[in-house]
């Protein structure tokens, strides 16, 4: 039998309630935008995983990956800081602004860089990277992923699909000032 002091009021469990229900409401909220049927339906299957892709105890997952090179222009490669981010960021192609598929973020690269994207890189974890996607390369000064700044290099590729392993992205494009990303 419970006693008045054991029995938690009715205002302490509709307290509970509502911070679980915010909680809840925060956990499953996701920065996506919708797409419609024909573009769902365009959208290949990934291929197959190839030997080698899986760890070995790891749960099976479509690998997906693209990969290439990063060039800078040879009229601006003196104008590349030292001390300068690269943002490589991957979007469904024909997208050029919402939520990117994948994101890397590389200190002080030197170039050509060599990169890789896989789903380690994807926004939501776990996400395979599928379909056709756009690849653009971006020399940050301020290293701030939100903005751009005057002096900001990019370039970009389109389309490319995983599995793609050639890829040349050339930053050739100077930025003239804060647009956002």
């Amino acid at each position: 039998m419970w006693t008045s002091r054991q029995r938690p009021s009715a205002k302490s469990g509709l307290t509970m309630l509502v911070a679980l229900s915010v909680l809840a409401a925060g956990c499953v909220q996701r920065n996506v935008e919708r797409i419609s049927a024909d573009e769902a339906a365009s959208i290949p299957a990934p291929p197959p995983p190839q030997a080698g892709d899986q760890q070995a105890g790891a749960p099976e997952v479509a690998a997906t990956r693209v990969s290439g090179v990063i060039e800078v222009a040879p009229a601006l490669a003196v104008s590349v800081p030292s001390n300068a981010t690269l943002y490589l960021i991957v979007r469904v192609a024909g997208r050029a602004t919402g939520a990117p598929l994948a994101v890397q973020q590389v200190p002080a690269p030197s170039f050509p860089y060599r990169f890789e994207i896989t789903e380690r890189d994807s926004m939501i974890e776990g996400t395979p990277l599928i379909g056709e996607m756009s690849i653009t390369a971006r020399i940050d000064q301020d290293g701030d992923a939100f903005t751009t700044s005057p002096g900001d290099i990019s370039g970009q590729v389109s389309p490319v699909v995983a599995g793609d392993s050639d890829i040349v992205v050339t930053l050739e494009e100077r930025a003239a000032g804060d647009e956002g990303s």
